[in-house]
Protein backbone atom coordinates (compact mmCIF):
# COMPACT_ATOMS: atom_id res chain seq x y z
CA UNK A 1 0.00 0.00 0.00
CA UNK A 2 3.05 2.28 -0.01
CA UNK A 3 2.02 4.13 -3.16
CA UNK A 4 2.44 7.87 -2.55
CA UNK A 5 5.69 9.72 -2.03
CA UNK A 6 6.25 12.64 0.31
CA UNK A 7 8.57 15.56 1.33
CA UNK A 8 10.16 16.31 4.65
CA UNK A 9 10.25 19.26 7.03
CA UNK A 10 13.52 21.02 7.90
CA UNK A 11 15.70 18.92 10.19
CA UNK A 12 15.95 21.68 12.77
CA UNK A 13 12.18 21.92 13.10
CA UNK A 14 11.95 18.16 13.56
CA UNK A 15 14.54 18.14 16.32
CA UNK A 16 12.73 21.00 18.06
CA UNK A 17 9.44 19.15 17.89
CA UNK A 18 10.96 15.89 19.14
CA UNK A 19 12.73 17.53 22.08
CA UNK A 20 9.69 19.58 23.00
CA UNK A 21 7.40 16.56 22.78
CA UNK A 22 9.60 14.72 25.26
CA UNK A 23 9.42 17.66 27.66
CA UNK A 24 5.63 17.81 27.35
CA UNK A 25 5.28 14.09 27.97
CA UNK A 26 7.34 14.41 31.15
CA UNK A 27 5.13 17.25 32.32
CA UNK A 28 1.96 15.33 31.54
CA UNK A 29 3.19 12.29 33.42
CA UNK A 30 3.68 14.43 36.51
CA UNK A 31 0.54 16.54 36.10
CA UNK A 32 -1.75 16.85 39.07
CA UNK A 33 0.25 14.55 41.36
CA UNK A 34 -2.23 11.79 40.52
CA UNK A 35 -1.51 8.34 41.99
CA UNK A 36 -0.55 5.82 39.34
CA UNK A 37 -2.94 2.99 38.68
CA UNK A 38 -1.98 -0.56 37.80
CA UNK A 39 -3.82 -3.17 35.78
CA UNK A 40 -4.09 -5.27 38.92
CA UNK A 41 -5.93 -2.47 40.73
CA UNK A 42 -8.19 -1.88 37.73
CA UNK A 43 -9.11 -5.28 36.29
CA UNK A 44 -11.73 -3.97 33.89
CA UNK A 45 -10.00 -2.58 30.78
CA UNK A 46 -10.23 1.00 29.57
CA UNK A 47 -10.79 1.97 25.93
CA UNK A 48 -9.51 4.66 23.58
CA UNK A 49 -11.24 4.87 20.20
CA UNK A 50 -9.47 7.24 17.81
CA UNK A 51 -11.61 8.07 14.78
CA UNK A 52 -10.46 10.27 11.91
CA UNK A 53 -12.67 12.02 9.34
CA UNK A 54 -12.57 11.03 5.64
CA UNK A 55 -9.31 9.08 5.98
CA UNK A 56 -8.69 6.39 3.37
CA UNK A 57 -6.76 3.17 3.78
CA UNK A 58 -4.17 4.62 1.41
CA UNK A 59 -3.59 7.52 3.79
CA UNK A 60 -2.66 5.19 6.64
CA UNK A 61 0.04 3.40 4.66
CA UNK A 62 1.23 6.30 2.49
CA UNK A 63 4.96 6.89 2.04
CA UNK A 64 6.87 9.54 0.13
CA UNK A 65 10.40 10.07 -1.13
CA UNK A 66 11.09 13.68 -2.11
CA UNK A 67 13.91 12.73 -4.50
CA UNK A 68 15.97 9.74 -5.55
CA UNK A 69 18.05 8.58 -2.62
CA UNK A 70 16.15 10.69 -0.09
CA UNK A 71 14.82 9.10 3.07
CA UNK A 72 11.30 7.72 2.99
CA UNK A 73 8.72 9.59 5.05
CA UNK A 74 5.68 7.69 6.32
CA UNK A 75 2.34 9.39 6.85
CA UNK A 76 1.57 7.67 10.15
CA UNK A 77 4.66 5.93 11.59
CA UNK A 78 3.57 6.10 15.24
CA UNK A 79 0.14 4.69 14.47
CA UNK A 80 1.60 1.75 12.56
CA UNK A 81 4.47 1.10 14.97
CA UNK A 82 2.62 1.60 18.25
CA UNK A 83 -0.80 0.14 17.41
CA UNK A 84 -0.50 -2.14 14.36
CA UNK A 85 2.89 -3.68 15.21
CA UNK A 86 1.90 -4.09 18.86
CA UNK A 87 -1.61 -5.22 18.12
CA UNK A 88 -3.79 -6.47 15.28
CA UNK A 89 -4.71 -5.18 11.84
CA UNK A 90 -8.14 -6.05 10.48
CA UNK A 91 -7.42 -6.19 6.76
CA UNK A 92 -11.05 -6.41 5.64
CA UNK A 93 -12.79 -3.79 7.75
CA UNK A 94 -15.66 -1.92 6.07
CA UNK A 95 -18.08 0.86 6.84
CA UNK A 96 -21.62 -0.14 5.94
CA UNK A 97 -22.84 3.34 4.94
CA UNK A 98 -19.98 5.66 3.90
CA UNK A 99 -21.39 8.95 5.12
CA UNK A 100 -20.42 10.76 8.31
CA UNK A 101 -23.49 10.68 10.57
CA UNK A 102 -24.91 7.25 9.68
CA UNK A 103 -21.43 5.74 10.00
CA UNK A 104 -20.71 7.34 13.37
CA UNK A 105 -24.08 6.35 14.81
CA UNK A 106 -23.44 2.76 13.67
CA UNK A 107 -20.21 2.82 15.70
CA UNK A 108 -22.11 4.03 18.77
CA UNK A 109 -25.10 1.69 18.47
CA UNK A 110 -23.76 -1.40 16.69
CA UNK A 111 -26.68 -1.08 14.27
CA UNK A 112 -27.10 -0.65 10.54
CA UNK A 113 -28.59 2.66 9.45
CA UNK A 114 -31.91 1.05 8.54
CA UNK A 115 -32.27 0.21 12.26
CA UNK A 116 -30.81 3.23 14.03
CA UNK A 117 -32.63 5.43 11.44
CA UNK A 118 -30.08 8.26 11.27
CA UNK A 119 -30.15 8.12 7.49
CA UNK A 120 -28.10 11.11 6.39
CA UNK A 121 -26.30 14.26 7.48
CA UNK A 122 -29.17 16.75 7.38
CA UNK A 123 -32.52 17.12 9.21
CA UNK A 124 -35.06 15.78 9.71
CA UNK A 125 -33.83 12.19 9.34
CA UNK A 126 -30.12 12.82 9.60
CA UNK A 127 -27.41 14.71 11.44
CA UNK A 128 -27.50 15.56 15.12
CA UNK A 129 -31.17 16.50 14.84
CA UNK A 130 -32.13 13.08 13.52
CA UNK A 131 -30.00 11.43 16.19
CA UNK A 132 -31.40 13.47 19.09
CA UNK A 133 -35.02 12.49 18.39
CA UNK A 134 -34.35 8.77 18.03
CA UNK A 135 -33.67 5.92 20.39
CA UNK A 136 -30.00 5.96 19.46
CA UNK A 137 -29.53 9.10 21.57
CA UNK A 138 -30.33 7.22 24.78
CA UNK A 139 -29.24 3.72 23.87
CA UNK A 140 -25.65 3.67 22.71
CA UNK A 141 -22.12 2.75 23.73
CA UNK A 142 -21.75 5.80 25.99
CA UNK A 143 -24.94 5.12 27.98
CA UNK A 144 -24.20 1.40 28.22
CA UNK A 145 -20.64 1.87 29.46
CA UNK A 146 -21.54 4.70 31.81
CA UNK A 147 -24.24 2.48 33.27
CA UNK A 148 -21.61 -0.21 33.79
CA UNK A 149 -19.43 2.14 35.84
CA UNK A 150 -17.19 3.60 33.17
CA UNK A 151 -16.16 7.24 32.92
CA UNK A 152 -17.07 8.19 29.35
CA UNK A 153 -15.16 10.95 27.56
CA UNK A 154 -15.77 12.55 24.19
CA UNK A 155 -13.40 14.97 22.46
CA UNK A 156 -13.75 16.29 18.93
CA UNK A 157 -16.35 16.16 16.20
CA UNK A 158 -19.69 14.58 17.03
CA UNK A 159 -22.41 14.69 14.36
CA UNK A 160 -23.21 17.12 11.56
CA UNK A 161 -25.50 19.90 12.73
CA UNK A 162 -24.36 19.74 16.34
CA UNK A 163 -24.32 23.30 17.70
CA UNK A 164 -26.11 24.74 14.68
CA UNK A 165 -29.26 26.74 15.36
CA UNK A 166 -32.20 26.51 15.16
CA UNK A 167 -31.80 22.78 15.76
CA UNK A 168 -29.25 23.00 18.60
CA UNK A 169 -27.81 25.92 20.58
CA UNK A 170 -24.46 24.24 21.21
CA UNK A 171 -24.79 23.81 25.00
CA UNK A 172 -26.29 20.31 24.87
CA UNK A 173 -24.34 17.44 26.41
CA UNK A 174 -25.80 14.21 25.02
CA UNK A 175 -26.87 11.49 27.41
CA UNK A 176 -24.20 9.08 28.58
CA UNK A 177 -21.09 11.26 28.57
CA UNK A 178 -19.20 12.02 31.78
CA UNK A 179 -16.88 14.52 30.08
CA UNK A 180 -17.83 16.36 26.90
CA UNK A 181 -15.61 18.49 24.63
CA UNK A 182 -17.13 18.71 21.18
CA UNK A 183 -16.74 20.99 18.18
CA UNK A 184 -19.72 23.15 17.20
CA UNK A 185 -20.78 23.47 13.54
CA UNK A 186 -18.00 21.13 12.47
CA UNK A 187 -19.73 20.34 9.19
CA UNK A 188 -20.51 23.85 7.90
CA UNK A 189 -17.42 25.65 9.17
CA UNK A 190 -14.85 22.90 9.70
CA UNK A 191 -12.23 25.32 10.98
CA UNK A 192 -8.75 24.29 12.01
CA UNK A 193 -8.42 27.74 13.65
CA UNK A 194 -11.29 29.81 15.01
CA UNK A 195 -13.44 26.85 16.03
CA UNK A 196 -15.77 26.79 19.04
CA UNK A 197 -16.04 24.01 21.62
CA UNK A 198 -18.72 22.90 24.02
CA UNK A 199 -16.75 22.04 27.16
CA UNK A 200 -19.16 20.22 29.47
CA UNK A 201 -22.03 22.53 28.55
CA UNK A 202 -19.98 25.75 28.43
CA UNK A 203 -19.28 27.33 25.04
CA UNK A 204 -15.63 28.33 24.59
CA UNK A 205 -14.37 30.14 21.55
CA UNK A 206 -13.65 31.04 18.97
CA UNK A 207 -10.22 29.55 19.58
CA UNK A 208 -7.82 31.04 17.10
CA UNK A 209 -8.57 33.11 14.01
CA UNK A 210 -10.78 31.56 11.33
CA UNK A 211 -10.02 34.36 8.89
CA UNK A 212 -12.48 35.33 6.19
CA UNK A 213 -14.89 33.51 3.89
CA UNK A 214 -14.15 36.20 1.29
CA UNK A 215 -10.41 35.57 1.16
CA UNK A 216 -10.72 31.91 2.20
CA UNK A 217 -7.60 32.37 4.31
CA UNK A 218 -6.98 31.85 8.01
CA UNK A 219 -6.07 34.96 9.97
CA UNK A 220 -3.22 33.73 12.18
CA UNK A 221 -1.64 30.28 12.16
CA UNK A 222 0.25 28.61 14.99
CA UNK A 223 3.97 29.02 15.45
CA UNK A 224 6.04 26.15 14.04
CA UNK A 225 7.02 25.12 17.57
CA UNK A 226 3.40 24.52 18.61
CA UNK A 227 2.11 22.83 20.64
CA UNK A 228 5.29 21.80 22.43
CA UNK A 229 7.50 24.94 22.45
CA UNK A 230 6.12 27.90 20.50
CA UNK A 231 8.95 30.27 19.67
CA UNK A 232 6.73 33.36 19.68
CA UNK A 233 5.24 32.57 23.08
CA UNK A 234 1.64 32.84 21.81
CA UNK A 235 -1.10 30.27 22.52
CA UNK A 236 -1.40 27.28 20.17
CA UNK A 237 -4.82 26.69 18.60
CA UNK A 238 -4.53 24.09 15.82
CA UNK A 239 -7.55 21.89 16.44
CA UNK A 240 -5.80 18.52 16.15
CA UNK A 241 -3.31 19.45 18.87
CA UNK A 242 -6.09 20.95 21.01
CA UNK A 243 -8.12 17.73 20.87
CA UNK A 244 -5.06 15.66 21.75
CA UNK A 245 -4.37 17.92 24.74
CA UNK A 246 -7.98 17.66 25.95
CA UNK A 247 -7.93 13.87 25.59
CA UNK A 248 -4.72 13.47 27.61
CA UNK A 249 -5.95 15.85 30.32
CA UNK A 250 -9.22 13.92 30.67
CA UNK A 251 -7.39 10.60 30.92
CA UNK A 252 -5.15 12.02 33.63
CA UNK A 253 -8.20 13.40 35.43
CA UNK A 254 -9.84 9.96 35.64
CA UNK A 255 -9.59 8.35 39.09
CA UNK A 256 -6.93 5.63 38.96
CA UNK A 257 -9.32 2.83 39.94
CA UNK A 258 -12.08 3.83 37.50
CA UNK A 259 -12.14 2.42 33.96
CA UNK A 260 -12.76 4.90 31.17
CA UNK A 261 -13.94 5.03 27.60
CA UNK A 262 -12.41 7.82 25.52
CA UNK A 263 -13.73 8.57 22.03
CA UNK A 264 -11.37 10.96 20.28
CA UNK A 265 -12.91 12.17 17.02
CA UNK A 266 -10.37 14.21 15.07
CA UNK A 267 -11.70 16.58 12.41
CA UNK A 268 -8.70 15.92 10.13
CA UNK A 269 -8.09 14.96 7.40
CA UNK A 270 -11.46 16.37 6.23
CA UNK A 271 -11.07 19.51 4.12
CA UNK A 272 -11.80 22.94 5.58
CA UNK A 273 -12.96 25.12 2.63
CA UNK A 274 -9.87 27.31 3.05
CA UNK A 275 -7.02 27.77 0.60
CA UNK A 276 -5.27 25.64 -0.50
CA UNK A 277 -7.44 22.61 -1.18
CA UNK A 278 -7.74 20.09 1.62
CA UNK A 279 -7.29 20.32 5.39
CA UNK A 280 -5.02 22.81 7.13
CA UNK A 281 -1.93 20.95 8.46
CA UNK A 282 -0.16 21.91 11.64
CA UNK A 283 2.66 24.36 10.74
CA UNK A 284 5.35 21.92 11.86
CA UNK A 285 4.18 19.52 9.14
CA UNK A 286 3.39 21.98 6.37
CA UNK A 287 4.43 20.70 2.91
CA UNK A 288 6.01 17.51 4.23
CA UNK A 289 4.22 15.68 1.43
CA UNK A 290 4.42 18.31 -1.29
CA UNK A 291 4.86 16.46 -4.57
CA UNK A 292 3.00 13.30 -3.51
CA UNK A 293 0.92 11.80 -6.28
CA UNK A 294 -2.72 10.82 -6.03
CA UNK A 295 -3.14 7.46 -4.29
CA UNK A 296 -4.16 5.59 -7.47
CA UNK A 297 -2.96 5.83 -11.04
CA UNK A 298 -4.84 5.30 -14.30
CA UNK A 299 -4.35 1.54 -14.24
CA UNK A 300 -5.85 1.49 -10.73
CA UNK A 301 -9.02 3.37 -11.67
CA UNK A 302 -8.04 7.05 -11.65
CA UNK A 303 -10.35 8.78 -14.16
CA UNK A 304 -11.39 5.29 -15.26
CA UNK A 305 -11.41 4.94 -19.04
CA UNK A 306 -13.85 2.09 -19.64
CA UNK A 307 -16.93 2.51 -17.46
CA UNK A 308 -19.33 0.42 -19.55
CA UNK A 309 -19.74 -1.99 -16.63
CA UNK A 310 -20.69 0.83 -14.24
CA UNK A 311 -24.17 2.29 -13.50
CA UNK A 312 -25.49 5.03 -15.75
CA UNK A 313 -24.69 7.96 -13.46
CA UNK A 314 -21.00 7.03 -13.74
CA UNK A 315 -21.22 6.24 -17.46
CA UNK A 316 -22.63 9.74 -17.94
CA UNK A 317 -19.87 11.39 -15.87
CA UNK A 318 -17.24 13.20 -17.97
CA UNK A 319 -13.53 12.57 -17.66
CA UNK A 320 -11.86 14.59 -14.95
CA UNK A 321 -10.41 17.90 -16.19
CA UNK A 322 -6.70 18.51 -15.47
CA UNK A 323 -7.66 21.33 -13.08
CA UNK A 324 -9.61 18.93 -10.85
CA UNK A 325 -6.75 16.45 -10.85
CA UNK A 326 -4.33 19.19 -9.80
CA UNK A 327 -6.71 20.47 -7.11
CA UNK A 328 -7.27 17.06 -5.58
CA UNK A 329 -3.61 16.18 -5.77
CA UNK A 330 -3.00 19.18 -3.47
CA UNK A 331 -5.97 18.02 -1.36
CA UNK A 332 -4.37 14.60 -0.94
CA UNK A 333 -0.99 16.11 -0.05
CA UNK A 334 -2.64 18.25 2.62
CA UNK A 335 -4.48 15.20 3.95
CA UNK A 336 -1.13 13.46 4.43
CA UNK A 337 0.34 16.60 6.03
CA UNK A 338 -2.59 16.78 8.45
CA UNK A 339 -2.29 13.10 9.40
CA UNK A 340 1.13 13.77 10.92
CA UNK A 341 -0.33 15.79 13.81
CA UNK A 342 -2.88 13.01 14.40
CA UNK A 343 0.05 10.60 14.41
CA UNK A 344 1.78 12.78 17.03
CA UNK A 345 -1.45 12.60 19.01
CA UNK A 346 -1.49 8.80 18.86
CA UNK A 347 1.98 8.70 20.39
CA UNK A 348 1.06 11.20 23.08
CA UNK A 349 -2.08 9.24 23.99
CA UNK A 350 -0.10 6.00 24.32
CA UNK A 351 2.76 7.68 26.21
CA UNK A 352 0.24 9.21 28.61
CA UNK A 353 -1.35 5.81 29.19
CA UNK A 354 2.12 4.47 29.88
CA UNK A 355 2.88 7.23 32.37
CA UNK A 356 -0.39 6.35 34.15
CA UNK A 357 0.54 2.66 34.13
CA UNK A 358 -2.73 1.91 32.32
CA UNK A 359 -1.41 1.05 28.88
CA UNK A 360 -1.33 -2.71 29.48
CA UNK A 361 -4.98 -2.73 30.47
CA UNK A 362 -6.31 -0.40 27.76
CA UNK A 363 -7.60 -1.28 24.31
CA UNK A 364 -6.66 1.35 21.72
CA UNK A 365 -8.58 1.35 18.43
CA UNK A 366 -7.70 3.44 15.39
CA UNK A 367 -10.18 3.83 12.51
CA UNK A 368 -11.97 6.31 10.22
CA UNK A 369 -15.65 7.16 9.72
CA UNK A 370 -15.58 6.80 5.92
CA UNK A 371 -13.18 7.09 3.01
CA UNK A 372 -12.92 9.52 0.12
CA UNK A 373 -12.68 9.47 -3.68
CA UNK A 374 -9.60 10.95 -5.32
CA UNK A 375 -10.64 10.39 -8.93
CA UNK A 376 -11.32 6.65 -8.86
CA UNK A 377 -14.12 5.73 -11.30
CA UNK A 378 -14.25 9.44 -12.28
CA UNK A 379 -15.46 10.25 -8.75
CA UNK A 380 -13.91 13.10 -6.87
CA UNK A 381 -14.52 14.94 -3.64
CA UNK A 382 -17.10 12.63 -2.05
CA UNK A 383 -17.73 9.20 -0.52
CA UNK A 384 -21.37 7.92 -0.48
CA UNK A 385 -20.79 4.80 -2.64
CA UNK A 386 -19.86 1.20 -1.85
CA UNK A 387 -16.59 1.23 -3.83
CA UNK A 388 -13.38 0.39 -1.98
CA UNK A 389 -11.92 3.92 -1.54
CA UNK A 390 -15.05 4.94 0.41
CA UNK A 391 -15.84 1.77 2.39
CA UNK A 392 -12.62 -0.24 2.93
CA UNK A 393 -11.03 1.53 5.89
CA UNK A 394 -8.25 1.31 8.47
CA UNK A 395 -8.89 -0.66 11.65
CA UNK A 396 -6.06 -1.26 14.11
CA UNK A 397 -6.39 -2.45 17.71
CA UNK A 398 -3.97 -3.21 20.53
CA UNK A 399 -4.70 -4.31 24.06
CA UNK A 400 -4.69 -7.19 26.53
CA UNK A 401 -4.69 -10.61 24.91
CA UNK A 402 -4.05 -9.37 21.37
CA UNK A 403 -0.95 -10.83 19.74
CA UNK A 404 1.51 -8.12 18.60
CA UNK A 405 1.90 -7.84 14.85
CA UNK A 406 -1.08 -10.08 14.12
CA UNK A 407 -3.53 -9.70 11.23
CA UNK A 408 -6.92 -11.12 10.36
CA UNK A 409 -8.75 -11.32 7.06
CA UNK A 410 -12.14 -11.86 8.71
CA UNK A 411 -14.77 -9.49 7.38
CA UNK A 412 -15.61 -6.81 9.95
CA UNK A 413 -17.62 -3.60 9.96
CA UNK A 414 -18.32 -0.51 12.04
CA UNK A 415 -21.43 -2.22 13.50
CA UNK A 416 -19.02 -4.63 15.26
CA UNK A 417 -17.19 -2.02 17.34
CA UNK A 418 -19.84 -1.56 20.04
CA UNK A 419 -20.47 -5.31 20.61
CA UNK A 420 -16.71 -5.92 20.78
CA UNK A 421 -16.13 -3.21 23.38
CA UNK A 422 -19.14 -4.35 25.41
CA UNK A 423 -17.83 -7.91 25.65
CA UNK A 424 -14.35 -6.76 26.62
CA UNK A 425 -15.84 -4.39 29.23
CA UNK A 426 -18.20 -7.08 30.54
CA UNK A 427 -21.08 -4.69 29.93
CA UNK A 428 -24.42 -5.19 28.21
CA UNK A 429 -26.54 -3.31 25.69
CA UNK A 430 -30.18 -2.62 26.51
CA UNK A 431 -31.08 -2.78 22.82
CA UNK A 432 -30.24 -5.40 20.22
CA UNK A 433 -27.20 -4.86 18.02
CA UNK A 434 -26.79 -5.92 14.40
CA UNK A 435 -23.03 -6.36 14.71
CA UNK A 436 -21.18 -9.06 16.60
CA UNK A 437 -18.25 -9.16 18.98
CA UNK A 438 -14.89 -9.56 17.24
CA UNK A 439 -13.25 -10.92 20.39
CA UNK A 440 -12.97 -14.52 19.07
CA UNK A 441 -11.17 -13.20 15.97
CA UNK A 442 -8.89 -10.98 18.06
CA UNK A 443 -7.86 -14.01 20.07
CA UNK A 444 -7.48 -16.31 17.04
CA UNK A 445 -6.42 -14.46 13.84
CA UNK A 446 -6.95 -17.61 11.75
CA UNK A 447 -10.62 -17.97 12.67
CA UNK A 448 -13.05 -17.36 9.78
CA UNK A 449 -16.81 -17.23 9.27
CA UNK A 450 -19.29 -16.53 6.48
CA UNK A 451 -21.01 -13.55 8.12
CA UNK A 452 -21.65 -11.01 5.30
CA UNK A 453 -21.48 -7.21 5.46
CA UNK A 454 -24.41 -5.14 4.20
CA UNK A 455 -23.89 -1.89 2.26
CA UNK A 456 -26.79 0.53 2.24
CA UNK A 457 -27.45 4.18 1.46
CA UNK A 458 -30.29 6.61 1.87
CA UNK A 459 -28.24 9.57 0.68
CA UNK A 460 -30.11 12.73 -0.34
CA UNK A 461 -28.97 15.45 -2.73
CA UNK A 462 -28.58 17.72 0.32
CA UNK A 463 -26.10 15.25 1.83
CA UNK A 464 -24.05 15.35 -1.35
CA UNK A 465 -24.16 19.13 -1.53
CA UNK A 466 -22.88 19.43 2.03
CA UNK A 467 -20.00 17.03 1.53
CA UNK A 468 -18.96 17.21 -2.10
CA UNK A 469 -16.09 18.69 -4.06
CA UNK A 470 -14.08 21.56 -2.59
CA UNK A 471 -13.13 23.39 -5.75
CA UNK A 472 -16.40 25.34 -5.82
CA UNK A 473 -16.88 25.91 -2.09
CA UNK A 474 -19.17 28.80 -1.40
CA UNK A 475 -19.45 31.43 1.30
CA UNK A 476 -20.91 30.11 4.55
CA UNK A 477 -19.77 26.51 4.10
CA UNK A 478 -20.73 23.58 1.94
CA UNK A 479 -19.71 22.75 -1.59
CA UNK A 480 -21.14 21.39 -4.80
CA UNK A 481 -20.67 17.75 -5.70
CA UNK A 482 -18.36 16.55 -8.46
CA UNK A 483 -21.23 14.69 -10.15
CA UNK A 484 -24.98 14.52 -9.68
CA UNK A 485 -26.23 12.71 -6.62
CA UNK A 486 -26.14 8.93 -7.09
CA UNK A 487 -29.37 6.95 -7.21
CA UNK A 488 -30.92 6.85 -3.77
CA UNK A 489 -31.25 3.62 -1.77
CA UNK A 490 -28.62 1.41 -3.39
CA UNK A 491 -27.69 -1.78 -1.54
CA UNK A 492 -24.77 -4.13 -1.58
CA UNK A 493 -23.16 -7.09 0.14
CA UNK A 494 -19.59 -8.16 0.87
CA UNK A 495 -19.02 -11.89 1.31
CA UNK A 496 -15.97 -14.06 0.68
CA UNK A 497 -13.94 -12.51 -2.14
CA UNK A 498 -16.99 -10.83 -3.69
CA UNK A 499 -18.78 -7.51 -3.56
CA UNK A 500 -22.23 -7.23 -5.12
CA UNK A 501 -24.09 -3.92 -5.57
CA UNK A 502 -27.74 -3.55 -6.61
CA UNK A 503 -28.89 -0.11 -7.78
CA UNK A 504 -32.53 1.05 -7.59
CA UNK A 505 -32.42 1.45 -11.38
CA UNK A 506 -32.07 -2.33 -11.70
CA UNK A 507 -28.39 -2.11 -12.59
CA UNK A 508 -25.97 -4.51 -10.93
CA UNK A 509 -22.25 -4.79 -10.22
CA UNK A 510 -20.20 -7.80 -9.08
CA UNK A 511 -16.50 -7.75 -8.26
CA UNK A 512 -13.97 -10.31 -7.11
CA UNK A 513 -12.07 -7.98 -4.76
CA UNK A 514 -9.24 -10.46 -4.28
CA UNK A 515 -8.42 -10.46 -7.99
CA UNK A 516 -9.75 -7.00 -8.85
CA UNK A 517 -9.18 -4.77 -5.81
CA UNK A 518 -9.66 -1.61 -7.89
CA UNK A 519 -13.10 -2.74 -9.11
CA UNK A 520 -12.36 -2.18 -12.78
CA UNK A 521 -14.17 -5.18 -14.25
CA UNK A 522 -17.66 -6.03 -13.10
CA UNK A 523 -18.56 -9.71 -13.51
CA UNK A 524 -22.33 -9.30 -13.28
CA UNK A 525 -22.96 -9.94 -17.01
CA UNK A 526 -20.60 -12.88 -17.35
CA UNK A 527 -22.63 -16.14 -17.41
CA UNK A 528 -19.88 -17.98 -15.54
CA UNK A 529 -20.63 -15.88 -12.45
CA UNK A 530 -24.44 -16.01 -12.61
CA UNK A 531 -24.61 -18.57 -9.75
CA UNK A 532 -22.53 -16.23 -7.55
CA UNK A 533 -24.54 -13.16 -8.53
CA UNK A 534 -27.89 -14.85 -7.92
CA UNK A 535 -26.76 -16.26 -4.58
CA UNK A 536 -25.51 -12.86 -3.38
CA UNK A 537 -28.72 -11.19 -4.55
CA UNK A 538 -30.78 -13.60 -2.43
CA UNK A 539 -28.54 -12.97 0.58
CA UNK A 540 -28.84 -9.23 0.05
CA UNK A 541 -32.61 -9.43 0.09
CA UNK A 542 -32.37 -11.34 3.38
CA UNK A 543 -30.12 -8.68 4.92
CA UNK A 544 -31.78 -5.48 3.69
CA UNK A 545 -34.34 -5.45 6.51
CA UNK A 546 -32.51 -7.59 9.04
CA UNK A 547 -32.64 -6.82 12.76
CA UNK A 548 -30.30 -8.03 15.47
CA UNK A 549 -29.46 -11.72 15.26
CA UNK A 550 -30.69 -11.94 11.66
CA UNK A 551 -27.89 -9.58 10.62
CA UNK A 552 -25.26 -11.79 12.25
CA UNK A 553 -26.29 -15.08 10.71
CA UNK A 554 -23.71 -16.80 8.53
CA UNK A 555 -24.60 -17.78 4.97
CA UNK A 556 -24.40 -21.16 3.26
CA UNK A 557 -21.24 -21.81 1.30
CA UNK A 558 -20.81 -19.75 -1.85
CA UNK A 559 -21.90 -21.71 -4.93
CA UNK A 560 -19.44 -22.71 -7.58
CA UNK A 561 -19.15 -20.75 -10.79
CA UNK A 562 -20.45 -22.46 -13.91
CA UNK A 563 -16.94 -23.40 -15.01
CA UNK A 564 -16.18 -24.79 -11.57
CA UNK A 565 -19.40 -26.78 -11.70
CA UNK A 566 -18.46 -28.14 -15.13
CA UNK A 567 -14.97 -29.07 -13.94
CA UNK A 568 -16.43 -30.78 -10.90
CA UNK A 569 -18.93 -32.63 -13.08
CA UNK A 570 -16.17 -33.78 -15.45
CA UNK A 571 -14.08 -34.89 -12.48
CA UNK A 572 -16.97 -36.91 -11.06
CA UNK A 573 -17.68 -38.46 -14.45
CA UNK A 574 -14.02 -39.41 -14.79
CA UNK A 575 -13.99 -40.93 -11.32
CA UNK A 576 -17.20 -42.83 -12.12
CA UNK A 577 -15.68 -44.24 -15.32
CA UNK A 578 -12.55 -45.24 -13.44
CA UNK A 579 -14.61 -47.04 -10.81
CA UNK A 580 -16.58 -48.86 -13.53
CA UNK A 581 -13.37 -49.86 -15.31
CA UNK A 582 -11.86 -51.09 -12.06
CA UNK A 583 -15.02 -53.07 -11.34
CA UNK A 584 -14.88 -54.73 -14.78
CA UNK A 585 -11.19 -55.60 -14.26
CA UNK A 586 -11.98 -57.25 -10.94
CA UNK A 587 -14.88 -59.19 -12.45
CA UNK A 588 -12.71 -60.33 -15.35
CA UNK A 589 -9.92 -61.36 -12.98
CA UNK A 590 -12.42 -63.33 -10.87
CA UNK A 591 -13.56 -65.39 -13.90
Amino acid sequence: MDRPRQTRAPAGARLLVAASALALLTALALAGGQPRASAAANPRPSFVVIQTDDQTLDGLYATFRSSFGAAVTRAMPNTLDLIAKRGMTLNRYYVSYPLCCPARVSVLTGRYAHNHNVRGNVPPNGGYTGFSFRGAANHNLATWLQGAGYRTIHAGKFLNGYGREPFDDGTTVPTGWSAWHSVLKADTEHFFYGYTLNDNGVINGPQGDSGSWDTREYGIRDDIGCPFAPINGLPCYHITDTLTRIATEEMLATPPTKPFYLQLDYTAPHGDFRRPAGPEPAPRHYDWFKGARLPHNRSEGLDEGNVRDKPRFIRDAPHLPPSDKRTYRVYYQKQLDSLRSIDDGVKLILDTLGSMRRLRNTYVIFTSDNGFFFGEHRLIGGKFLAYEPATHLPFLIRGPGIRPGSETGELAANIDIAPTILELARAKADKSTDGRSLVPFLRDPDLRSRRPILFESFVETADVEANGGISRARRGGGASASILAPPKDYEGIRLGPYKYIAWPTGEKELYDITRDPDELNSLHKIPNFFPIRNFLHRQLRRLEGCVGRECREVTPKLPLTRKEQQRLQRKKQKERRQRQQEKRRREKAAT
